[in-house]
């Protein structure tokens, strides 16, 4: 999330953004939401930890929710949902590099294989709220009122989820690997 001093910046200062420009970023956000909704149906496959299971089943759904809410973010903007950006491409690559390796056990311990989905997953999580923060930057900074209006109530309802997803899942990720580590 984004400092109080950064928003408070971001209040007090205007910006014309490229709608080419934002056009691609907006193809290759969606690229990542989908990417992660992938992610997790795989990570849910290995995992073994219930609360870690239990808590990725609802971060998968609200992703799913971030999907559909882009989507409509792009459509209010005029845009085509179907266009595919050069950027959106590449993350699609990354995110099918990071699902090569939950499926490259070998060698791998269950919990390591488990250790490495959680890991997978805060990559992608990383990047995931970067993105958003980024639309709440725009949000905050464009000229364009239109773009404004539709921006913010989607930042409103997704970053706060992002916070979590992000925060959550790098949590338990150290928990698992310290329990791993830890002598029994």
């Amino acid at each position: 999330m984004a400092s109080i001093i950064e928003k408070a910046e971001d209040y007090v200062t205007s910006a014309s953004i490229s709608r080419d420009v934002l056009r691609d970023k907006l193809s290759e956000f969606l690229a990542v939401e989908r990417g992660g909704l992938k992610l997790y149906d795989r990570a849910l496959q290995i995992i073994s930890d219930a609360e870690v299971s239990r808590k990725f089943r609802d971060f998968r759904e609200q992703t799913r929710n971030h999907e559909s809410i882009l989507l409509r973010v792009i459509n209010e903007l005029g845009m085509n949902p179907s266009y595919v950006s050069p950027s959106a491409k590449l993350a699609t690559e990354k995110a099918t590099a990071l699902l090569n390796t939950m499926n490259s056990p070998d060698g791998l311990t269950p919990k390591a294989l488990e250790i490495n989905a959680i890991e997978n997953i805060v990559l992608a999580e990383t990047k995931d709220h970067a993105d958003w923060e980024m639309l709440g930057k725009i949000a905050r900074q464009t000229d364009d009122s239109h773009l404004s209006d539709v921006l913010k109530p989607a930042v409103s309802e997704v970053e706060p989820q992002e916070d979590e997803h992000l925060n959550w899942t790098k949590e338990q990720m150290a928990r698992l690997e310290f329990a791993a580590l830890a002598k029994k």
